[in-house]
């Protein structure tokens, strides 16, 4: 064996898992959730009882500087800094006798006859069943060079550990397994069977990706095809004599690359990276044409999405030889909008930007908006977006169109599109923008008097009391607020925030508010939302003190106590908090 796994600090387990991993961890550790515990050389091996119905497997390795590195198969275990890691490091922190020793791997094995090694692996394949197509493609040896493998094979393994998923996760390990067999030959350089492993794993999870995916699944899944690009990137980067290997890993990123565009995720994004850092010219002549021919052809109703992708990466793999006019060409058979009015307008083609914007979504418009700014030409597209507006609600154009009068100091025009901006979403922020123009032009009151009608004949008592929170009319906002009560079962933390404000030169007002919601958290049952009562009865306690009626507070929390009295967790709370 080698050196025994050292003493580990709780503040070492804390530092390598996180706080709240380390909290939940404890809870595993004292409710005995860590099963047959082995000390392994410098390695701890056990199995934790999570909350799925199969134990997960972790492992944890101590170098000479602490924790080395760990690994668990629950969803979030990759990088072990789960809180089953944690449990089992305080096991072994507590409980070092509770783990038995066990022999190396390889110091084991090499004890058995090949007959023995055979009936073991016949009785493992009894067991575990999945274990068998394993026997297809044989991991590398270490020492020897290998023939390019069947992809097939290694195909095979990982559709059936993907399939094996929905099972609580019992398929994981053997996926894990399979690319193990692609890491394996790649610290022996063998790049090009490296890559056949990665492709065939990748190719297999996006074959089957809806059929897998939900919440935890498909992150999981994620998370393999993002090994599998990190792996095929090194093979790039390392085989440059290798054309077998370089020609296996540029196919295996693009198709990557063109499958997770169709299901909008991150994974292809570092594929694309690895092409444009690491291929040749020659090389990005052959992918550019991959994606030209997706480009064209992704012509369904709902390609937007992916056409615009292969545009970019085309732009970005052809960038240092395209003339302009197949730059633009590439941008329209992309829809790349943005990019191609941004270089007609880099070209001073204005007229030419001017009809694309005039074909523009609305969406697009204001995206466009910004670049006809940045080169000087916002002026230009004002009328196209006042045009739009008329018939449109994205507040972002009328925003984009007040500022550009509210710069030319054209105030009057500007607080026109404030003010429909402030009809549109009513809210404080629009309205302090209505007010800023308004009292610019000297025309505030006029304009406030019309709002705060408006606005209680509509009824809309929130706007109100926020607005008449932030001007500091406090009885106006005691009297809003109880009318938005009213007629409103949507009052947020408005009356909250009315009885903060109140405390001071109304503090009645304000204990009745405080009352009010603590008898809520009370109705509604349950310790937490006690404490959260006895914080507001905290309040009306220091208030009626403020008031000198304390005499008054003890009548009044006497009388709850005895009304709630059958309540004892609340009773509890209530004394807890000095109630």
């Amino acid at each position: 064996m080698r050196d025994p796994f050292p003493t580990v600090s709780e503040g070492a387990i804390s530092d390598w898992v996180g706080s709240r991993s380390f909290q939940r961890g404890r809870s595993y550790f004292k409710s005995g959730a860590i099963l047959d515990p082995r000390l392994q050389g410098n390695t701890l091996k056990a199995w934790c009882q999570g909350s799925r119905p199969q134990p997960y497997h972790l492992w944890v390795v101590c170098g000479t500087e602490g924790i080395k590195e760990a690994d668990c198969s629950c969803p979030v275990g990759g990088g072990g800094r789960c809180k089953h890691v944690a449990a089992l490091l305080l096991t072994w922190s507590d409980q070092p006798d509770s783990f038995r020793a066990v022999e190396e791997l390889d110091t084991n094995l090499e004890r058995y006859s090949k007959s023995e090694l055979i009936a073991l692996v016949k009785q493992m394949v009894e067991v575990h069943p999945t274990l068998e197509s394993l026997l297809e493609a044989v991991p590398p040896e270490d020492g020897r060079s290998s023939p390019l493998v069947d992809s097939e094979s290694y195909r095979r393994q990982a559709e059936l550990a993907i399939r094996t998923s929905f099972d609580d996760w019992g398929g994981t390990g053997d996926i894990n397994i399979v690319l193990g067999s692609g890491d394996n030959f790649l610290a022996k350089s063998d790049y090009a069977n490296a890559g056949i492993v990665y492709q065939a794993v990748a190719q297999e999870v996006f074959e089957h990706f809806e059929m897998v995916l939900d919440e935890y699944t498909g992150e999981y899944l994620y998370e393999v095809v993002n090994r599998c690009v990190q792996g095929l990137g090194t093979c790039l980067a390392d085989g440059d004599g290798d054309t077998a290997a370089r020609e296996t890993a540029l196919q295996a990123l693009f198709a990557i690359y063109r499958s997770d565009s169709d299901y909008g995720g991150y994974a292809g994004e570092a594929a694309e990276d690895l092409i444009l850092n690491h291929a040749t010219d020659d090389e990005k002549r052959v992918i550019a044409d991959w994606a030209r021919t997706a480009m064209l052809a992704a012509t369904g109703r709902y390609d937007s999405y992916r056409r615009q992708r292969y545009g970019g990466f085309l732009l970005a793999l052809e960038d240092d030889h395209l003339d302009d006019d197949a730059f633009l060409e590439i941008c329209r058979d992309s829809g790349r909008l943005d990019d191609l009015v941004d270089r007609l307008l880099t070209l001073e083609r204005l007229d030419e930007a001017l009809d694309e914007a005039d074909r523009a979504q609305d969406f697009d418009l204001l995206t466009l908006a910004g670049i006809f700014g940045a080169h000087g030409y916002g002026r230009r597209l004002e009328p196209l977006v006042a045009k739009q507006i008329e018939t449109t609600r994205i507040d972002g154009l009328v925003v984009w169109l007040k500022d550009q009068h509210e710069e030319r100091g054209e105030l009057a025009e500007a607080l026109v599109l404030a003010k429909q901006l402030l009809e549109q979403r009513p809210g404080l922020v629009r309205y302090q923008d209505v007010r800023e123009l308004s009292q610019r032009l000297g025309v505030w009151q006029v304009t406030r008097s019309e709002l705060l009608a408006e606005w209680a004949a509509a009824r809309q008592y929130g706007v109100l009391t926020d607005v008449y929170l932030n001007e500091g009319e406090i009885d106006l906002a005691l009297k809003s607020v109880r009318q938005l009560e009213r007629v409103s079962p949507y009052v947020g933390d408005r009356s909250i925030r009315v009885a903060q404000a109140a405390a001071e030169t109304r503090p009645q007002a304000a204990v009745e508010i405080y009352q009010e919601q603590a008898e809520k958290w009370i109705e509604a049952r349950g310790r937490k939302r006690y404490q959260e009562a006895c914080i507001y009865l905290t309040k009306v306690r220091d208030l009626y003190r403020q008031m000198s009626q304390e005499s008054t507070w003890t009548d009044f929390i006497a009388e709850l106590r005895e009304r709630h009295r059958r309540l004892r967790a609340l009773q509890d709370e209530l004394s807890k908090a000095g109630l």
